[in-house]
């Protein structure tokens, strides 16, 4: 075991030692702490905080007046820039109050996706709840893993917050909580479009998430983070490593200055124990950013064959007293860029996976224990090792493909947004969608990226609000972790050249690539010539063929080979694919587009042309697997190629 002991200069030294991280000098790496910080000992027995709650049983839905969601015109079809076939899906009518139901939380309006309801509609939740015992000095939050689309909070009649951001957690102070009394948590989600927003999935509409509430003392880490700095000498060799705890330091209420104490205390697989007490500047009422590194003796590095995970405790103090208690399973991996290559660990990769959405029937979005239990054992059975959605995942989820070792793509649900990206306050909105995903996300050893977007223009050079969002975007993102690379995923098709904003500000390049059968890139044979192209076009970044795939709808199984749509085509389209991504030696990676079907806007077709109207018109059916889970033919298919693909370069 580790211990700590000698004078205040030991913590310095082990800082400057480790302070050799670009962007990372000592003073930024105690922000907000004090100039000196000193190692203080840890209390023999001290009263701990009072627990969280987690509101699950008693929620109850009603719908609630409104007027109708936007009759919704199609997302551009991928990657062409125009219009796909427009929706048929009518404006959803302005239901009238009902009475309250039973419900789950987390749950959807409505598992069932009807056309009728893409655009959108308007329901209340509510639960009532025995307040819990609040000791002196502490507060509760409300924190919200997820809500689609905008959420209204009110606690006992009076609103206490809202939130505007899908796709990411957002946290609100739960004002007026009544302890030890029955309390009324009403939240008024709204689901309806905007009309100018693309997006290539289904609009599901509910508390999606869990919702839970978080005890806080006067002295509270907010956006706490826990990211490794590892550098390998050799192959995941002769490893140096530090852990960096990030976040926000709020005063919640009381008069006059605090200085909190900052414990972090981290225990090795093997059961080593390293212990840090930091004594952080006085502060007020401003927030202050803190980021504090820890050196790990001996490190145990987390990889997809061995991921050993460590347990990490971040304690707040005021004057000793406990103020905060937050304890995360998380690891220590080098991820990096090296000569146009991807390397884990100082390991060449060369991953292959299948890309997923949040979606399963009869639960839509809002995924249950075992939705993703499933979701990891059919990832884990087609042989994938890394994994790509087009949003931040479930923290659930991601606890998950921490353990089961399954690397992950991380992306902002920022998407064809070219236009919006125009406008100063739709690019606000993009930066917050951003912060929020890699927040989310930074904690997890599985994650290997953050991608900042999806299929913008071809030419971002010259657009310049896109190379303005793609500018600051990437720069956020380095500020928020900078422990990993930064990609963003763009349309194949064109020989673009060189693009200042893709050379200068991201480290790998996503390649949704599509050649043989959307019309941007209508000749498959062109596919090894385009890769070669990009290779020396984009030689210092690393490349990763982040989508390919093709329909294959049930109507059409048993159609000829020739004839996009059948089960056939899709099984000889994604093996000769793979043949050309097997033998393109500097790729780092393949993920196929999806491993399962998932519901999307009304009348997509997918680029297999015009669907028979006895079949839904909102199914994506580009998954290894049908929406209910039955096996294509080319999940054999894959799962023999993955299977026999070496992770590691040699």
């Amino acid at each position: 075991m580790q211990r700590n002991s000698g004078p205040i200069s030991t913590f310095v030294r082990l800082a400057m030692r480790f302070s050799s991280w670009p962007l990372l000098a000592p003073a930024r790496l105690l922000a907000g702490a004090a100039v000196v910080a000193c190692l203080l000992p840890v209390a023999a027995a001290e009263a701990a905080p009072p627990s969280g709650k987690t509101l699950v049983n008693g929620w109850q839905i009603r719908s609630q007046s409104a007027q109708p969601g936007e009759v919704q015109d199609a997302p551009p079809e991928e990657g062409t820039g125009t219009p796909s076939t427009p929706t048929d899906a009518p404006a959803t009518p302005a239901p009238q109050p009902g009475a309250y139901i039973d419900t789950g939380v987390p749950s959807v309006f409505d598992p069932v996706a009807k056309k009728s309801a893409y655009s959108g509609t308007v329901r209340r939740y509510r639960i009532r709840f025995r307040g819990p015992a609040t000791p002196k000095g502490f507060r509760w939050l409300l924190r919200f893993e997820g809500v689609r689309r905008n959420a209204g909070v009110l606690l006992n009649g009076k609103r206490i917050g809202r939130s505007k951001t899908p796709y990411i957690p957002f946290e609100i102070e739960a004002k007026g909580l009544r302890p030890k009394r029955t309390n009324e948590l009403t939240v008024i989600v709204d689901n309806r479009k905007d009309r100018q927003l693309a997006e290539g999935w289904w609009n599901w509409g509910g508390i999606i998430r869990p919702v839970r509430l978080i005890p806080a003392g006067r002295a509270n880490v907010k956006d706490l983070g826990i990211m490794s700095k590892v550098r390998c000498r050799g192959q995941a060799t002769g490893c140096s490593a530090k852990f960096l705890v990030d976040g926000t330091m709020q005063k919640l209420g009381g008069k006059g200055m605090i200085q909190p104490t900052v414990e972090t205390t981290f225990r090795a697989p093997g059961g080593r124990i390293t212990k840090r007490v930091v004594k952080l500047r006085k502060q007020g009422k401003r927030n202050r950013p803190i980021r504090l590194a820890v050196p790990i003796r001996r490190p145990q590095l987390w990889s997809p064959e061995s991921p050993r995970l460590y347990r990490a405790k971040v304690v707040v103090r005021l004057g000793g007293k406990v103020q905060q208690s937050r304890t995360i399973r998380t690891g220590l991996r080098q991820v990096s860029v090296r000569g146009g290559r991807l390397r884990l660990n100082n390991r060449a990769i060369d991953m292959r996976g299948t890309s997923i959405h949040e979606d399963m029937p009869g639960s839509g979005t809002a995924l249950t224990e075992n939705d993703m239990n499933r979701i990891i054992f059919d990832l884990k059975a087609v042989g994938a090792n890394v994994t790509r959605t087009h949003y931040s995942l479930n923290e659930r989820l991601l606890q998950k493909l921490d353990r089961h070792g399954i690397l992950v793509w991380n992306q902002a649900p920022v998407w064809q947004r070219d236009r919006l990206l125009g406008r100063s306050a739709d690019r606000a909105k993009a930066y917050r969608q951003l912060e929020g995903t890699v927040k989310a996300a930074r904690s997890h050893p599985s994650v290997i990226t953050h991608s900042v977007a999806n299929e913008l223009v071809h030419y971002p050079d010259q657009s310049s609000t896109t190379s303005l969002y793609l500018k600051n975007g990437s720069k956020k993102a380095r500020e928020l972790d900078p422990t990993l690379p930064v990609s963003v995923d763009i349309k194949t098709g064109p020989q673009i050249g060189p693009q200042r904003a893709y050379t200068k500000y991201f480290d790998i390049i996503g390649l949704n690539e599509y050649f043989g059968w959307y019309r941007r890139a209508p000749v498959f044979a062109s596919l090894p010539d385009y890769l070669a192209y990009m290779r020396a076009t984009f030689p210092g970044q690393a490349l990763v063929v982040t989508e390919f795939g093709a329909e294959a709808r049930p109507e059409n199984a048993s159609d000829p080979p020739d004839k996009k749509g059948s089960y056939a085509f899709q099984t000889n389209f994604t093996r000769d694919t793979l043949d050309v991504l097997d033998n393109a030696p500097f790729l780092s990676g393949s993920i196929y587009w999806t491993l399962r079907e998932f519901e999307i806007f009304p009348g997509w077709t997918g680029g297999a042309g015009a669907r028979a109207p006895q079949f839904p018109t909102t199914r994506h059916n580009k998954g290894l697997m049908t929406y209910d889970g039955q096996l294509k033919p080319a999940w054999f298919l894959v799962r023999e190629r993955f299977k026999a693909r070496p992770l590691y370069r040699p």
